[in-house]
């Protein structure tokens, strides 16, 4: 995933771009459907809440008022149909069979 250290890392050998790049081209459309972001959350230590853990990592929160893990205790509300947190690094979980372990660039050719 293009974030944090590995994205420092590709912006300093100079293949940040070119990357970023390869990640949107493999975008794979069927892969919006098994992304973690639609089913699940990342919880930090404070009790923050984020769309995916990559969002965590990046310290985007998820969007409307319930934020944090106590807002959804205390109201007992649902997430369900709430816009989600995007960037540039969620290619990173559309491309080609997705981000999990067994995710390849080049099977969606």
């Amino acid at each position: 995933m293009p974030i944090q250290r590995f994205a420092s890392q590709l912006a300093r050998t100079g293949a940040l771009e070119e990357y970023m790049s390869l990640l949107y081209m493999s975008h794979n459309q069927q892969n919006l459907e098994k992304v973690m972001c639609r089913d699940l959350i990342s919880v930090n230590w404070r009790g923050e809440l984020f769309d995916c853990d990559f969002n965590q990592m990046l310290n985007l929160k998820i969007k409307g008022e319930h934020n944090h893990l106590l807002d959804l205790i205390n109201r007992k509300k649902e997430l369900k149909g709430q816009d989600i947190s995007v960037g540039k690094h969620c290619y990173g979980c559309t491309a080609g069979s997705g981000s999990s372990c067994g995710g390849d660039l080049q099977s969606n050719k």
